[in-house]
Order: structure tokens, then sequence, then C-alpha cells
């Protein structure tokens, strides 16, 4: 037992870790600089992202890893009114927190990516500051806290948002060893340490003194080290290439470049050093599929008139169909029965078969703000992803202050402001012997706590004929943009099918990339029949494993509800379609229909979705802020 003990208080010697080098050679520079202030580590599971974390100790004389919680409320981690110490001294006393332990040291945090974005937005701008300011419960204080913030986290158990992702200087990745030599080596070492960590650790001591000798000499040099004037273009081209937004790559690379050269012992960093400098400092920040990075830009290989000439007999065909669509079938499908709509029928057939219709692929149209499409649903969680979309109240010690109440039952959050001003008219009456504020049982009052929850919103996009009429297509992907980039700036995760001919598909999985997303509705073609029943069960496929304690699955359809394909044989598309409706109201899953009809002759079969599904409906034109409000002035002042 003992042995076990002191081999959990022993770290990993940083010099015995295999593999990786780029990523060992970036925690040296971030050891090194006192300019790189945050460093990410990626990877799959067991590819020891934590255990070369921890062992930065060796390599960073002086300075200790101190671990944050993934459960820690923000009291803890950023500091707030220390219970014990204002009722003794009876004034307000800042309590001591992470932040402050970890000024000087290494602050580390595992799985970044489970901590609250507001949270991890804090202790980014903290260790690039040098500093935290804490306004709360009546305390207004500023303290000093220099770290080096170190993280980790696995992409496959979810991502940060790429506002998030930018402001780490450093993002390295680690990969599982393909090597057999180098795995052998190090499963030998490992179960070296496991049986004798104190004499594993004395065994790579000297090597270890070096390294260390190296980042505390690279330290001292770095302030000296310069980037040579032609590299700093190199710096910005490769960034522009890149599609880097932002300058936070460009100082990054130039910060890791100079303390490289420091590493090496030389003041001025020279090409080598920039490569590995780009390679540490803007994987995480490039923008640009790698594909699309390795091609040469390429040229339009027809000229304008021949694009003229292939885009008429296009514009003649949307014609056509639009000509189609405003008016009754004439003769019955071969599947399904097409008739004109009597009344008390449960199936309106659609007016058109685009059987036939050319695939086409439409650009994007307009962006623009959209109205606040999401439904308010009020919920008490215990507990909730963070996002800007929509609070709910927690029963946790996590989340944003918001208010107190008189508890009930058990106090497990005391408002320590609060309980105060209750007990302030009985203080003259009590015994201060030992306190300076004695509080009794019916002064606590307890926070009230909020945690912004994300949604997780499937795009479920109909890719038929009809939409391509009167190229509606090119409306609904602007439409579908202004969503996507309301949904990134509310942090929500996105996701997209899209249902065409005679099946769907899932295009883009749930994600926080609008990159991403941008990519995919560009290449999503026109052209087919209306499955929509086929679209309806692959969106509740997809939204099923979403856990709705951690982020609230929403579907948004942007469709005409023309449904003319049947998912069982024998049924009528539309019934079915309402049918299957009605049982996906009552999975909780949120819908929301975009009714993309157009045209003279119109049936509401979006809007019959809508109610079958018990969801919110909008009509494509009515998602434009600044056209209704335009709409609205105008009907006001005449």
């Amino acid at each position: 037992m003992a042995q076990e003990h002191l081999r959990d208080q022993l770290n990993y010697p940083f010099a015995a870790f295999v593999g990786n080098d780029l990523a060992r050679k970036a925690l040296k520079v971030a050891a090194s600089s006192a300019d790189i202030h945050s460093v990410l580590i990626c990877g799959p599971k067991g590819t020891g992202k934590s255990v070369l974390a921890r062992s930065m100790e060796d390599i960073a004389e002086g300075r200790k890893v101190v671990n944050l919680p993934l459960n820690s409320s923000e009291d803890q981690i950023f500091g707030g009114m220390s219970v014990e110490e204002t009722l003794r001294k009876g004034r307000r006393v800042l309590s001591n927190n992470v932040l402050l332990r970890a000024d000087g040291n290494i602050l580390f945090v595992d799985d970044v990516n489970l901590l609250p974005d507001y949270v991890l937005n804090q202790v980014l701008n903290a260790a690039e500051n040098g500093f935290h300011v804490v306004e709360r419960e009546g305390i207004s204080e500023t303290y000093d806290c220099r770290f080096l913030f170190v993280a980790t986290m696995d992409p496959e158990e979810g991502g940060i948002s790429d506002h998030l992702l930018d402001r780490f200087d450093i993002c390295v990745f680690l990969s599982t060893l393909e090597d057999e030599e180098l795995r052998m080596t190090l499963c030998e070492r490992c179960l070296s340490f496991q049986k004798d960590p104190e004499g594993f650790i004395l065994s790579f001591a000297e090597e270890t003194g070096r390294m260390r000798d190296e980042v505390t000499e690279a330290r001292a040099r770095a302030r000296f080290t310069r980037v040579p004037e032609g590299y700093c273009a190199a710096i910005s081209e490769v960034c522009n290439q890149l599609n880097v937004a932002g300058h936070r790559g460009d100082i990054s690379v130039m910060n890791a470049a100079c303390t490289l050269a420091a590493l090496d012992g030389k003041d001025l960093a020279n090409l080598d050093h920039l490569k590995d400098a780009a390679a540490m400092c803007l994987e995480h920040r490039r923008n640009n599929p790698p594909e699309q990075q390795q091609q040469p830009d390429q040229q339009p290989s027809e000229d304008p008139p021949d694009d003229r000439e292939d885009e008429e007999p296009e514009e003649q065909q949307n014609d056509q169909q639009q000509d189609d669509q405003d008016r009754p079938p004439e003769e019955p499908d071969d599947q399904q029965e097409q008739r004109p709509p009597e009344e008390g029928d449960a199936e309106v057939p659609p007016p058109v078969d685009p059987d036939g219709m050319q695939e086409q692929v439409f650009d994007i149209g307009d962006v623009y703000k959209v109205v606040d499409y999401m439904p308010k649903e009020n919920a008490t969680l215990n507990q909730g992803v963070s996002g800007r979309r929509s609070g709910a109240n927690i029963r946790d010690s996590a989340g944003k202050v918001i208010g107190y109440r008189i508890p009930k039952g058990k106090v497990s959050d005391i408002a320590l402001c609060a309980s105060i001003r209750a007990s302030a008219p009985s203080q003259i009456y009590r015994d201060h012997s030992e306190l300076a504020i004695v509080l009794k049982r019916e002064d606590l009052r307890e926070k009230v706590r909020e945690k912004r929850q994300g949604n997780s919103i499937l795009f479920l996009v109909d890719g038929s004929g009809s939409i391509g009429a009167q190229k509606r297509m090119v409306a609904v992907k602007g439409a579908i943009l202004s969503m996507l980039k309301d949904a990134y700036q509310k942090r929500d995760r996105i996701g997209m099918a899209v249902f065409r001919m005679n099946t769907a598909e899932e295009v883009l999985p749930l994600t926080k990339s609008i990159l991403k997303a941008y990519n995919v509705l560009q290449d999503i073609p026109t052209g087919g029949r209306t499955p929509l029943i086929h679209g309806l069960l692959k969106g509740y496929d997809i939204l099923k494993g979403v856990d709705g304690k951690d982020s609230r699955p929403v579907m948004v359809i942007l469709s005409d509800g023309r449904c003319n394909v049947a998912y069982t044989s024998g049924q009528k598309p539309v019934d079915e379609m309402l049918s299957t409706a009605r049982s996906l109201s009552k999975t909780g899953i949120r819908f929301i229909v975009i009714d993309t009809e157009a045209g003279r002759m119109q049936f509401g079969l979006a809007l019959e979705l809508c109610r079958a599904l018990d969801g919110t409906y909008l009509r494509l034109e009515n998602l434009n802020a600044e056209y209704i409000e335009c709409s609205v002035k105008y009907a006001i002042e005449g």
C-alpha cells in the first residue's frame, strides 16, 4: 500500500516519455517562454496526454502543477467571500482559490472540453493578463495570478468552440504509437515505473537535469532572440494561406520561433524553428480542409460566354418547373395516387413529379440577422452544458449566481451576503464574544444559480426538385447559413441532414464548427422527389442519442411539406407523414418547421406537418429580422 501511495505522489519523468517529439518540444517551449500562456494537448484516450502535462514539473524549475477539478464552482476557481474569515473578522475577506494557488505555477485541467465555456474563457483571460478581477458578493478585488495554463482533451468526447480554441497559444496532437519498437519501449518503461518509481525516476535524473538546465537558460535568453525581417512576411503569408482568423496565430508563431531558437542557444530564429513553430501554433487555427490546402489555385476552364450558354437552359427548365408546379398534375403517378384535392381528403398530392429533374447545385443566398426562432422553455435541471441560448435553474454549486432565496430543507450553497443582511437587525441582541457576526438558522439564505444551456440543432433540409423551382434553394441556403451563424454565436452544436430522391442522409454530424457546415451547405444538390418521412426518421435517429441533460435536441425542418414518397409500401405519403410526425412529437425533441412553399398555388402541408409535430411554425421570409423590422416600420409610418 505504501508503494502504491508513493507511486501516486510521483510523476512519470518527462525525459522518459516515448514518441510524439513535437508535443514534448512544444511543452519545453511553453516552459521556456514568458510570452506563451496556454497549451492544449489533444489526442485519443490512452496516449499519455495527462502524464505528459503533469511531468512538466521536471523541466519547469520551481513551478508546480496545480489541478483544476472540472466540478469546481466559480468561487473555488476565481474566489469569493470566505465564510470563516468574514464571520471572524467582521469584514468581507476574499477566499483562497485555484488561481491564487496557481500564481507562479502551472495550472492543469484534464478534459477541458467538459469545462463550461464561460469558465474556460475567464481562465484563459487570467493566464494571458496575469491577474484576475473579482466582482461578486460585495467584493471588488484584483489579485496577481501569473501561470502557464496546460489543458488536455480527447476530440472524440466533444470539442470546444473555435473562438476558445484560437485563444490557446499552442495546440499539439498526440497519436498512438505505431512503431513496434517504440511501443515495446513504452511498455517496458511503464512497467519499470510501476514496480520501482523512485529507482526509475533516478535512472532518468541526469537527462531530466539537462533538460531543466536547457529550459532555464532558454527562458533567460528568449527575451533577446529575434525573428529576421523576411520571416515576418513569411509568417503572415502562411497564416493567410491557411485562412487563419485574427492575428493571435501570427504572434504565437513568432513567440514560439524565438523560444525554439533560444533552446538551441541561438539569437536569431531560422527556417527550421519557423516550421516547428507553425506546426505548434497554426494547426488548430487553420480554416481550410487539408485536401483544399494541398491543391494549387484553380483557374476557370471555361470562358464567360460558355457559362452563360450553360445557364440559359437551366433557367428555362426552372421556369418550366414553376409553371408545372402552379397547376395541378394531369396524370397519376405510377406509385402513388395523384388527383386534384377534394374536400375531406387527408392527402393533398404534390403538384409536380420532379423525378426527371436534372440535379443542380445552387449558390448560397444573402445572409441576414435571424429572429429568435427558438421556442422558450422553462426548466429546472441538475446539470447542463454551457451555452448562450437559454438558461435553466440548477441545484448544484456550478453556474452563475442570479439571486438568493429562503432555503427549504438542507442548505447546500449558502448566500453569505444575503444571510448577513438578513441577520443585521438581530446582531445587537446576540452574543459576540467569539464571533463578530452571529448567524442563526432563520438568517440563512441560499444562492440561486443559472447555467446557460446549449442546444443540439439538426437542420433537416428538403433537397427535392420542388425546392429548386424559381431557384428557391438559393434563399433556403441563405436562411440556413444565417441560422448556422446564429447557432454558432450562441454556442450551439449544429448538424445537417438532407432528404431527396428516395432516401435521407446525414451530411454533417453535430459540430460547433460553422466552417464545416458552410462547406457542406455549399455542395448540397437539388433534384428528385420528396421523401420527407425518410428525413424525419433519419433526424430522429441522429438526435435520439443526444442527452437531454447535457444539450437540448432541436430539429429545424426546411421544406414545403409536399411529401410524395411513402416509407411503407401501399401507404399514402402525406397520411403516413402526418402519422409519423404525431409519433415523433412525443420523443422530447423540439421541432421547428420553416415553410419554404412559394408560388400561386399553395397547399399548406408544412403547416399541417408542424401541427402534427406540435412544433413551432415560421415562413421562410419571416426569419429575416431586418425584413420584419422594415415591414413594421412601414406599417407604422404608413
